[in-house]
């Protein structure tokens, strides 16, 4: 006969143990970052740019291209919203937290109509393309498309600023501020598409990075620029 409460028991240490082997995965991939990077680190000194608001990520010329592209994409310090929410691009795991929250904490249905359109402007061109095989995070309705944590992040802070925010942000200005959470959530694959692009004469602006089509259509897939290899994949877990 099976022992119900054993059982129990077995499956909460697997839990548990499972847990404990996301939280170190995410630890090790931030000190991955810190390690390719130098002293350009996650953990509080300099990676990529102060952000600031715009709808385009300038690139440098001349130098490492990888590194010009490190520095457009990748933003560090406090967003415009940062203080309010207790949100940091120089902590993107427990940033990543807070902000997925707020996708159940203001629900779809509580938008008003404006609120709605916008939202949906955004989020339909936006999707977790590293991890996920979803076209967006929400379709044209407004529906979830995916369920991970970096979608509900990308819907939960567009909600937030549509709605609290409405008169300080324009619909391109929060995408392009979702792509770069984006870049830390994926560096990896999003600086091997900036370093594409850049390296095709395209300007880094979040509908190309925000392609999932990108690398194939300029067949830039493959390239082995230095540097790309020592970034990590994902941050924060799926």
């Amino acid at each position: 006969m099976v022992d119900l409460h054993r059982l129990k028991e077995n499956w909460e240490i697997i839990a548990v143990v499972l847990v404990s082997f996301v939280i170190l995965f995410n630890t090790l991939q931030i000190l991955s970052v810190s390690a390719a990077l130098g002293d350009r680190t996650f953990t509080g000194l300099s990676i990529g740019g102060k952000s600031s608001k715009g709808t385009e990520f300038k690139v440098k010329s001349g130098g490492d291209v990888v590194q010009n592209v490190i520095e457009a994409v990748i933003p560090k310090g406090t967003p415009a919203y940062g203080e309010e929410l207790g949100v940091s691009f120089d902590d993107p795991v427990a940033s990543l937290n807070v902000l997925a929250k707020l996708d159940r904490q203001i629900p779809t249905a509580q938008l008003t109509e404006d609120e709605k359109a916008r939202f949906i402007n955004v989020t339909s061109r936006i999707s977790c393309e590293f991890c996920c095989s979803a076209p967006a995070v929400t379709d044209q309705n407004g529906r979830d498309l995916c369920g991970c944590a970096h979608a509900q992040s990308f819907r939960g802070l567009s909600k937030y600023l549509v709605k609290n925010q409405p008169g300080q942000w324009t619909d391109e200005e929060i995408l392009a501020e979702l792509t770069k959470w984006k870049a830390l959530y994926y560096p990896k694959n999003m600086v091997e598409k900036g370093v594409a692009a850049v390296e095709n004469g395209l300007a880094l602006t979040p509908a190309v990075l925000n392609d999932p089509n990108l690398l194939k259509k300029i067949k830039a897939g493959d390239s082995g620029s230095a540097g790309l290899n020592d970034l990590p994949s994902m941050v924060g877990g799926c």
